[in-house]
């Protein structure tokens, strides 16, 4: 009898990619079945076809059984393997695995920290404007750490006052993707110069060595700028790493050989029920920091 497959439906976000390949070929491994999916360019991770035995019965996993799924015998099925994923409980036990999939990245010497800061499209973004967080509530997070210098490292083109003109422009690069304002409505445009600047200004006493990448922004992504997996590659050299609610962030931690990762424990407060567990995540030197009153905005 032929082997089943397991089809990977890879959505946009980086992240979100890393999520459902590397819990489709955990799957695909464990019932010993073909994987197919698109390639995911990054990490050059070729696009997989084999081909598909009608005769199979097809299985849909999706985020409302994967847990089920994940302990079932699937050998002798098709599998179509369609959510996010976004449950550090999945991914624990196969950490050495999943960390073999992709290239090696050295470990540096030092024992800096280095905050993640996603900015660009969320600033702008409503979905995103609740979740943000005041620089004092980042400097309590940076209190947990035993460190020596702080790095900041962002998808902000410049670390410097914010004019509204500035924020016009992060508007015009990100309604050309797949979540113009129709999709995913805009706060209004001087909260976003007010939130950006507050968090520069705060942040200042700490003299952080702050790493912005000023690349063009990739067409139709919504924000992305091209060279980020050149940021991705640099937090992952870091022995120390402290994320805020990105799944970005959180792989690079994951991929990385860092001793010290904190996660915000509430992530994403304003998805209610829907919410992920990624801040709660215990892995091996992994803590939680911070609560709801560390949102600058007072709207969950």
């Amino acid at each position: 009898m032929s082997k089943g497959v397991v089809q990977v439906n890879l959505t946009i976000g980086f992240g979100n990619n890393l999520f459902q390949y590397c819990f489709a070929r955990l799957i695909a491994e464990k019932n010993n079945l073909n994987l197919n999916h698109r390639e995911i360019r990054e990490f050059s991770i070729s696009e997989s076809k084999n081909p598909v035995d009608s005769n199979l019965k097809t299985v849909v996993i999706d985020d409302s059984n994967y847990i089920q799924a994940f302990n079932s015998d699937l050998s002798s099925n098709n599998v179509i393997v369609s959510g996010y994923f976004e449950d550090y409980r999945i991914y624990k036990n196969n950490m050495q695995k999943i960390r073999s999939w992709f290239p090696l990245i050295k470990k540096s010497d030092s024992n800096d920290l280095i905050l993640h800061l996603r900015l660009q499209n969320r600033l702008i973004q409503k979905t995103h404007h609740r979740n943000h967080i005041s620089a004092e509530g980042y400097i309590k997070g940076i209190n947990k750490f035993d460190f020596d210098r702080l790095h900041i490292i962002t998808d902000a083109k410049k670390w410097s006052n914010y004019t509204l003109q500035d924020l016009e422009e992060i508007r015009h690069e990100v309604k050309i993707g797949p979540n113009p304002p129709s999709n995913s409505p805009w706060v209004d445009i001087k909260q976003s110069k007010e939130y950006i600047n507050h968090l520069i200004e705060g942040l200042e006493s700490l003299n952080p060595i702050v790493h912005c990448n000023n690349e063009p922004v990739i067409e139709g992504s919504g924000g992305l700028r091209s060279g980020h997996m050149k940021d991705f590659d640099f937090i992952r050299t870091f022995n120390n790493i402290m994320i805020f609610n990105s799944t970005f962030s959180w792989w690079a931690a994951f991929l990385s050989d860092a001793e010290s990762v904190g996660t915000w424990e509430p992530w994403k407060p304003n998805k209610g029920v829907k919410n992920k567990n990624l801040g709660r995540t215990t892995y091996n030197g992994w803590f939680s920091w911070g609560t709801i009153e560390d949102l600058y905005w007072d709207e969950i």
